[in-house]
């Protein structure tokens, strides 16, 4: 089991360089050669020759084959002290660039990027925030909030991003990550859909079951599904995003940190996959039913119903009715939930949600789900 993904690893970037023009002046010193004899000797002007000496002409492919003629120098090295300076340069003016963008940093919660991997520290630097700009794969933070707006059905709420959204951001690019690095076998629906029962039948097994089988067993139909702790103060439960036409990543938090929920959540998500078109991205908000799904759009209610009938499917549709007209004692629901081979904790919730129990009554079958950052216990915990 892979850790979360940190930030991409950067190559080396030098503190300081040097423009070519510096070398330049180096060997001609060295060689005892003016600036107006290596002007003659390249057929180029004195004043674009002093210019590269004093860094303010770009060196070409094409000058840096003349002075590999003239000096001895070969052209790669002097395409390389080019690249590498104006590398440094470009770099700099970002940095200047960077430095009066540091409020965007406030958004997030620096302890919680560094508790992720995302960030060594947590000080509000242009270190930490191009960091956070590579993390995300974008060029700048007006750029990651655009992307984070296209999304088909995330932060739908209004064109003005909310404090969650951006920690909900941070857990969907974790999830992207890693669902990346995922091996799947080619997306297949017949495979996926031929799978849901076996996929219901796990929501009996312990919850460290599930860590290698749901995982495993979805990545075999093009299913790629990860598990990343969801942020503090935040609604995101899950998350469905086609990561090629051949891929789709599922990512499931602890939300709710109960196993019906967990539960409810994995087949909402394999809901959109094979309901839903493969250009968009859906994000399971726990503040549906306010103002999160846009009017006229069926997709949640679809998956909802999707996930409801997966887990009481038709066969049982009766003897649920019967149930939830007199649900107790308790051992009703153990019956029930043998009968129908679903965990009594799921039996628990849908009765709860249904309204056919108290939500403080048959809460000690449902089983504590914890999902956690580090790759020692990179798992599904459950009690």
């Amino acid at each position: 089991m892979t850790t979360p993904p940190t930030a991409p690893h950067h190559g080396f970037a030098p503190d300081t360089a040097l423009p070519p023009g510096d070398t330049l002046k180096e060997q001609l010193d060295a060689l005892g050669i003016p600036q107006a004899d290596l002007a003659r000797r390249t057929g180029l002007s004195t004043k674009h020759i002093n210019q590269i000496v004093q860094g303010s002409a770009v060196l070409t492919p094409e000058t840096a084959l003349l002075l590999e003629r003239a000096v001895g120098i070969p052209a790669s090295l002097w395409n390389q002290l080019e690249a590498t300076w104006r590398t440094y340069v470009s770099r700099e003016e970002s940095n200047k660039a960077l430095s009066e963008q540091l409020d965007w940093l406030n958004h997030f919660s620096l302890p919680e990027l560094v508790k992720r991997g995302i960030l060594p520290s947590k000080e509000r630097s242009v270190n930490n925030l191009e960091r956070l700009l590579a993390f995300f794969g974008v060029g700048s933070p007006d750029t990651a909030e655009e992307l984070w707006r296209s999304y088909r059905t995330a932060f739908r709420r209004s064109t003005v991003l909310e404090p969650d959204d951006f920690a909900t951001a941070v857990w969907m690019r974790q999830g992207e990550l890693k669902a990346r690095d995922l091996d799947c076998a080619p997306f297949d629906r017949a495979a996926l859909t031929a799978l849901l029962p076996r996929l219901r039948a796990l929501t009996a097994e312990e919850p460290a079951v599930w860590l290698t089988e749901l995982p495993l067993l979805c990545a075999r139909a093009g299913v790629a599904v990860v598990f990343i702790p969801a942020p503090p103060h935040t609604h995101v439960a899950g998350v469905t995003r086609w990561l090629t036409p051949d891929k789709v990543g599922v990512s499931l938090s602890d939300r709710f940190k109960k196993d019906d929920h967990f539960w409810f959540t994995v087949f909402h998500e394999l809901g959109h996959v094979l309901l839903h078109g493969k250009r968009l991205t859906f994000i399971d908000d726990t503040r549906r039913g306010n103002d999160a799904t846009p009017e006229g759009d069926r997709s949640e209610a679809e998956a909802d119903a999707f996930a409801s009938d997966i887990l009481i499917p038709s066969e049982h549709a009766a003897a649920y009715r019967h149930l939830a007209q007199r649900p107790m004692p308790f051992t009703r629901i153990e019956s029930f939930a043998r009968q129908a081979g679903i965990a009594p904790g799921i039996v628990v919730g849908r009765l709860q949600h249904d309204g056919a129990l108290e939500w403080t009554h048959g809460n000690k079958y449902k089983r504590t789900i914890n999902i956690s950052l580090t790759e020692k216990t990179d798992s599904l915990q459950g009690e």
